[in-house]
């Protein structure tokens, strides 16, 4: 009988490892199609900006279509209105421009209503910008490349970066982290960092205090060298838009053998006619931002940062 069973063991273990070298396709059912936003407004100066595609189905993986010839508006709770024009150059691309280099859009406190005509259809969300601590400083040190800071095309080593701030006393402020090395954003989904208080995560017991060091050294997904320029911004975001991004992360990395199935992602985007086919998603924010930036010099670097 044991010897029937481990027979039995053996040939379903064969079966199933035969199984993962097959490439399986499998038919999706279509889906209907959503009006996808793509927009954070803030308070920096200059154009802001917000995008509109299509969905599309789960197994596609070309460009999503963008979408034109809609009618984009943003009005803030004092009934300022701001209109955004579709770039003739860029499908789908749609700009607020401020008429002098002292006028912003984002100001703190403020709450901001989309309006999306498109199709025959009418899009709405609303989003109320807030506050955001500012950034202290951003200090590296020489260091060897860590697992995570490892790669073909990454260097061995180099200098990690960290930034300092600290969180405003009272639960719930949300943070997204955005960093660049000469420029150039770090944008994998592995780089999407996002903050509840001053930790990753809700429930950590960090209100109020300084970003916890996972948090501070987001920023050197890989390491830099000298002359490298890095910026790093902190942007404010609601708890909803946090949850966003934790749901849209997890989706983002949901890959392999053991990949749960897939979830929806919340969205704040809503059409005004709920029984229509065409549906809203994606988000609308609005960020106050906080930017540090400098230029990587050995004399500066530091020892034993923690």
């Amino acid at each position: 009988m044991k010897m029937k069973s481990l027979y039995i063991f053996s040939i379903l273990a064969v079966l199933f490892l035969s199984s993962c070298e097959e490439v399986v396709t499998l038919d999706s059912p279509k889906s209907n199609n959503y009006l996808v936003v793509e927009a954070t407004l803030t308070n920096l100066p200059g154009p802001q900006k917000i995008y509109l595609t299509k969905s599309q189905a789960y197994f596609d993986n070309s460009a999503a279509p963008k979408i034109s010839g809609a009618e984009v508006k943003v009005r803030d709770n004092m009934g300022k209105e701001y209109v955004f024009v579709e770039q003739k150059d860029q499908m789908g691309t749609y700009v607020w421009q401020p008429t002098n280099n002292t006028e912003i859009l984002g100001k703190l406190g403020m709450t901001y209503q989309l309006s999306v005509n498109w199709s025959n259809e009418r899009f709405t969300a609303s989003a109320t910008m807030r506050r955001v601590p500012t950034i202290d400083s951003l200090l590296y040190q020489f260091d060897e490349a860590s697992g995570r800071q490892r790669g073909d095309d990454k260097p061995k080593e180099g200098y990690d970066a960290q930034f300092f701030a600290k969180d405003f006393l009272g639960l719930g402020d949300c943070y997204r982290v955005k960093a660049y090395k000469n420029g150039k954003l770090f944008n994998d989904p592995s780089n999407l960092a996002v903050i509840y208080d001053g930790a990753f995560q809700q429930g950590a017991a960090s209100d109020g205090l300084v970003f916890n060091l996972p948090i501070r050294r987001a920023i050197s997904p890989e390491l830099y060298l000298a002359n490298d320029l890095i910026k790093v911004e902190l942007y404010s975001i609601s708890e909803e838009q946090y949850n966003f991004y934790s749901q849209a992360r997890l989706e983002l990395n949901n890959a392999g053998l053991f990949s749960r199935p897939a979830a929806n992602i919340p969205t704040n985007v809503q059409n005004l006619n709920p029984s229509s086919t065409l549906q809203g998603a994606g988000w609308f924010g609005v960020s106050a931002v906080s930017v540090m930036e400098t230029k990587v010099d050995p004399k500066l670097a530091r020892k034993g940062l923690k």
